[in-house]
């Protein structure tokens, strides 16, 4: 798996993380590859292996100096693409002609760092998602970090059941959010166990939650929840305005990115900003308060079992369903309690879990292709034409019309609403 996500151009931190030519290299890990973001004296960034080629100290630590990135060490000096710019204590000018430190492509968009950590020779076109011709006054940008594996916090994300009940509160409250789309998840709250349809598409799967309820305005009308899923990690939510994308930091630990935008409301800018990210979980205090940022990760006292992954258990006695702050804590925690990779053997999946099982399988399908000397799913996918949908449609008529740009390879589905048994149509 890891050498499939290696085909594709994936976020690796904000451009927030690294801003100016003056801030300090930034260290992370993706992919289980442990690396440096750095900018040069003209803004261009680099991202580096992060362990110097001479003797493997961290560049982490080392001085931005004009063009390059110099190790404390010795003083060698990095240029972005990795050329050796200076070997101050090696006589032989040729020396340096030698080697690169290892760097890999680079790209900044839509607040967000991308990189290829590919073979060169398969490096993609860099794609373009709908929201990075949003500027930054119209986007907003977070993240979390968890200590799960980073399919533990995607199956979250095509999972609408859960949405009723372990998000009740958050729900409720996402309607009164100066109109904006949380009030399209709000008004759903009516059904807990919604029909899923699946299709696979030529850039993963797309699936529909379909719910019929007190809250569909008309007789004979379903609402429906469409969300995309595009290999390898990225989510077109059903709110229409939300990007998300999970990007495994190693094994047992992964990064959960977040990206609102809209054309016309001004995200990027307080009080808007705050306010959505307040609602959701994403603010700094509560971040850092349940150990979800990179300076809190790591602490003794992060969520555990031990102290039931920080809930607040009189929350629960004051009226809370979950105990937890908001939708960002609550996901976390049952994601991360089966344990850092769960043990799937043991699960008994249900007709709305569809999603879910699309998603195993479209993950193992893409490794296979990678094994087998394939090119995985998805890696050349038009990311403008992927979109999640939500609206209102008759029972009579296709929801597929709300999703027109997604093309269709095979379709799975339930028979009657809310009742029967998955079947697969080709």
């Amino acid at each position: 798996m890891g050498d499939a996500f290696r085909r594709y151009w994936i976020p690796i931190c904000q451009t927030s993380d690294i801003p100016t030519p003056d801030s300090p290299p930034f260290p992370l890990e993706i992919l289980g590859q442990k690396l440096v973001v750095w900018r040069n004296a003209d803004g261009q960034l680099g991202v580096l292996d992060q362990f110097c080629p001479h003797r493997r100290s961290s560049l982490a630590i080392g001085r931005c100096e004009g063009d390059g990135i110099r190790c404390l060490y010795h003083g060698w000096k990095f240029a972005p693409d990795g050329t050796v710019l200076e070997t101050p204590n090696v006589n032989d000018p040729d020396f340096k002609n030698r080697f690169k430190a290892e760097a890999f492509p680079v790209r900044e968009a839509g607040g967000l760092v991308w990189s290829y950590l590919g073979p060169k020779l398969l490096q993609p076109e860099f794609p373009h998602f709908p929201w990075f011709d949003a500027d930054d006054d119209h986007r907003n940008n977070a993240y979390a970090l968890n200590h799960c594996n980073y399919v533990q916090a995607l199956e979250a994300l095509v999972d609408s059941s859960h949405l009723n009940i372990l998000h009740a509160d958050g729900l409720v409250a996402s309607g009164q959010l100066e109109n904006l789309n949380f009030s399209a998840a709000a008004e759903m709250t009516f059904d807990a166990a919604p029909t899923i349809e699946v299709d696979d598409t030529d850039f993963g799967f797309h699936y529909a939650a379909l719910r019929r309820g007190e809250n569909v305005s008309g007789k004979g009308e379903v609402h429906v929840r469409v969300t995309a899923f595009s290999l390898p990690c990225f989510i077109a939510n059903p709110n229409e305005d939300l990007f998300m994308c999970v990007v495994p930091i190693n094994d047992e630990q992964c990064i959960h990115f977040h990206v609102w935008w809209h054309a016309e409301r001004e995200m990027g800018k307080d009080p808007l900003k705050s306010n959505m990210l307040k609602h959701v979980g994403l603010d700094p205090e509560a971040l850092a308060n349940y150990n979800m940022t990179y300076e809190t990760f790591n602490d003794d006292d992060r969520p555990s079992l031990r102290n039931r992954y920080k809930q607040d258990r009189s929350r629960i006695q004051a009226g809370s369903f979950s105990g937890f702050h908001s939708f960002t804590q609550e996901d976390s925690a049952v994601n991360i309690s089966p344990g850092a990779i769960k043990d799937r053997s043991k699960e008994i999946l249900a007709p709305v879990d569809m999603a879910v099982s699309r998603l195993y399988r479209s993950l193992i399908s893409a490794a296979q292709a990678v094994e087998n000397d394939q090119e995985p799913q998805g890696v050349h996918a038009d990311q403008t034409k992927i979109i999640g949908r939500n609206g209102t449609v008759p029972e009579d008529e296709d929801w597929r019309q709300l999703v027109p740009t997604h093309t269709i390879t095979r379709r799975y589905r339930s028979v009657k609403l809310g009742r029967g048994t998955p079947e697969q149509v080709h």
